[in-house]
This record gives structure tokens, C-alpha cells and sequence, in this order.
């Protein structure tokens, strides 16, 4: 019995140094870094831990990652913003922009090409505003900064424009 104690605690031990020794969740390598307000423009190595920008430098060792991701040939940018999108997606078929079928769900179509934050352009206005922000703004992972249409309506389309 104290043989199994002691056999169960050198491997957590051993495991819990393993996992210690990546610095990194994530290290980003080879990719052409573009930060303005870095001033960085070059080839980098980038190291996530916890979701966050830890480390940018010239060669971090991959061995310092629990991932590794080759992005050599490929651009590295902090999120992009979408400055004119219409998000304020819905079922009403007899309405355009605003909750209606002609805008879409913004979680489908922005990270996959680097979008962080997008800016709906005035799918809802000042009536309509409330119901924009519960259904969508607030259950949405990308980042919406919104016009509000100067329509009370929003972007409803027909005799209410």
C-alpha cells in the first residue's frame, strides 16, 4: 500500500513539473507580425498564456508551448474592425436589417478571418435598440459598437423608411 502511495505521488510529481514547463498555451511562430501601435513590422514569434498576449519576440522555443502554431507565410494582426456590417439578424421576413433576414449572426463570420469588433450600420434605431442589445449585442462573443438608425424602427424597410 505504501509502495502505491509513493509511486502515485512521483508521478504527480513528475506531471505537475511537465505541465509547469510550458510557459505558454499557445506560441504563435514564424508569422509576419503587424502591430501599429507596437511599431512592430517583422518576423515574430508570438507566446499566449490564458488568452492574452504574453511574449512577442524574435525566436520564443517551442518547447515553451502546450500548442504550436507554424504561421510562417501567413500575416499576425491584433483583432480587425468591420466598420459597416448588419447584425441585427431575426425571423420577420416582411422586415430587412432589422430583425429580419437580410442581417447576420455576427459569430459566424468574424473570427475566422481576424474580425475582433464590428459596427452595425443603424439596423436598429432608437425603439428598437433594447431588443437589438438582448437578442444580439449581449450574447455575442465579437465586440458590436452600433449606429442607431434615425428611423425609430431601424432598417425595417417599406413605408417605415
Amino acid at each position: 500500500m505504501k509502495r502505491s502511495r509513493l509511486l502515485l505521488l512521483i508521478l504527480t510529481i513528475m506531471i505537475t513539473g511537465l505541465l509547469k514547463a510550458q510557459t505558454y498555451n499557445i506560441v504563435i511562430k514564424g508569422g509576419h507580425v503587424i502591430d501599429p501601435r507596437n511599431n512592430i513590422d517583422e518576423v515574430m514569434d508570438i507566446g499566449v498564456k490564458e488568452g492574452k498576449i504574453a511574449l512577442i519576440a524574435k525566436n520564443i522555443d517551442e518547447k515553451d508551448g502546450i500548442q504550436v502554431v507554424n504561421a510562417k507565410g501567413f500575416y499576425v494582426t491584433p483583432g480587425l474592425i468591420d466598420i459597416h456590417v448588419h447584425v441585427f439578424n431575426g425571423t420577420n421576413l416582411d422586415q430587412q436589417y432589422m430583425n429580419g433576414p437580410n442581417a447576420i449572426p455576427p459569430d459566424g463570420f468574424t473570427f475566422r478571418v481576424g474580425v475582433t469588433t464590428v459596427v452595425d450600420a443603424g439596423c436598429a434605431g432608437w425603439r428598437t435598440f433594447p431588443e437589438f442589445k438582448k437578442q444580439t449585442i449581449d450574447i455575442s462573443q465579437t465586440r458590436i459598437l452600433a449606429f442607431l438608425n434615425i428611423v425609430g424602427e431601424g432598417m425595417r424597410g417599406g413605408p417605415f423608411e
